[in-house]
């Protein structure tokens, strides 16, 4: 009897069993967006045959899936918006009481809409609170200091992010370094076991295999470093610049009081429709264009195309208020930006054979680092979805640079930003809400 009621038994017991539930429910989740992603893309295909009416297929599937996905937060659950990272960390540093059950049906099928229909979110955002409310579900029945009950929930929404990523390491250090800022024992012990059986768990359902599988490169084109660290610095200030155009979009969405915030998300909806009907590999989580640029696949003009329009789809799906994360289109952002960057400077200093895949999987946790200002967060995430554990020394530096270069720019880390913007707004409850609510999204 004084086992079962130890410490570390209670904290492992409810750690394993939130790491169980989010090892299923996300690999369910993970499985459906792929599925979503080949059906719009076969819709959208087959709109093209319509040339005179087939745009309004993506159009009106974009402006449907980002209201239904905002209602469902104002209906349901107005703690399922955005990406539920700034939430669990505002959870864990008790400035706010952790998510009602609601959350969890909202952030899956209300991301399932906003991803599904083309928004680009990352699906890190809904693992990541849901992993939370999952840990929170147990801790009430296995623990009772309040204490304990929080290091159970962030460990659950490490193994949300682990899940999402298939990065177990990134996944537990994600916790440790953002989430909380803390390192105990029992933080440890509750993270390693969260991630580890919910990562399991994925993979029997989606099998072990790198997310991002990237050809090898000449140890030669990878042992200069001066380029990953120009690159750093050049992603410091597109950080920088990235933050500032996620906050200032929601800025602006917050002073538009003649929309309400269904209006807003149906008309960012529709315009992320259009760029669908143009380019359908552009739209969603980008995870397909991530990998076409980590095989080296886009000229350079492509290159320059991709990293406009997803600069600025990005910051614009997530003023939609919809469920969906900001890591993922980060991740693309940075691999475009670091093999744009490497044709750059094989164009004017060609003798220097810089490997444009080298620098897009550099400027992947280079860019991370800027904008979230979680270094070793990124760094660990990248190698383990790449494979690419070689390229650790030119992550680091370029990735120290790039924060250097955010910090003297003085931009705030987003998540910072994201959760000061959410304590600074009214609470609502569901009851109160109407659909022409003209609150801010």
């Amino acid at each position: 009897m004084t086992l079962l009621n130890s410490r570390v038994i209670r904290i492992v017991s409810a750690s394993v069993l939130g790491g169980i539930l989010i090892g299923l429910i996300g690999g369910a989740f993970r499985y459906l967006l792929i599925m979503s992603d080949v059906l719009r893309s076969n819709l959208i295909t087959w709109a093209h045959g319509r040339p005179y009416v087939g745009w309004l297929l993506p159009v009106a599937l974009g402006a449907a899936g980002a209201w239904l996905a905002r209602l469902l937060v104002l209906r349901v659950a107005p703690t399922a918006e955005g990406s539920g990272v700034q939430r669990v960390e505002a959870v864990f540093s008790g400035e706010i009481q952790p998510a009602s059950a609601r959350v969890v049906p909202v952030k899956f099928f209300g991301g399932l809409l906003a991803m599904g229909s083309g928004l680009a979110l990352g699906r890190e955002g809904p693992t990541v609170q849901m992993g939370a409310s999952f840990g929170s579900w147990f801790s009430r029945f296995l623990i009772k200091e309040e204490e304990d009950r929080r290091v159970v929930d962030a460990a659950s929404a490490g193994a949300g992010l682990a899940v999402a990523f298939n990065a177990p390491i990134g996944g537990s250090i994600f916790v440790f370094e953002e989430l909380t800022s803390n390192f105990t024992p029992w933080l440890l012990i509750a993270t390693l076991a969260a991630a580890s059986v919910a990562v399991w768990l994925m993979r029997l359902m989606l099998g072990n295999a790198l997310d991002f599988p990237v050809p090898q490169v000449s140890p030669t084109e990878t042992w200069n470093k001066w380029p990953f660290l120009v690159l750093g610095a050049i992603l410091g200030v597109a950080g920088a610049i990235y933050n500032a155009v996620v906050m200032g979009l929601l800025r602006i969405s917050d002073k538009m009081p003649n929309l309400s915030s269904l209006q807003r998300a149906a008309i960012i909806g529709a315009v992320v429709g259009v760029a669908a009907w143009f380019v359908p590999a552009m739209v969603g989580g980008g995870a397909t264009l991530t990998q076409s640029i980590l095989s080296n696949q886009f000229t350079m003009v492509s290159l320059i195309t991709i990293f406009l329009v997803r600069f600025a789809l990005g910051p614009w799906s997530y003023a939609a208020g919809a469920p969906g994360g900001l890591f993922a289109p980060l991740l693309l952002l940075g691999a475009s930006s670091g093999a744009l960057f490497a044709g750059i400077v094989n164009h004017f200093l060609p003798h220097q054979s810089v490997s444009a895949v080298a620098c897009a999987i550099v400027g992947m946790g280079a860019l991370f680092s800027a904008t979230v200002r979680a270094p070793l967060t990124g760094i660990v995430l990248t190698v383990e979805m790449t494979g690419r554990a070689d390229l650790t020394l030119g992550l680091l530096g370029a990735s120290v640079v790039a924060m250097v270069v955010a910090m003297l720019l003085q931009s705030e880390p987003i998540y910072d930003s994201l959760k000061r913007r959410m304590l600074s707004q009214p609470t609502v409850t569901p009851e109160k809400i109407d659909v022409g609510v003209k609150r801010p999204g």
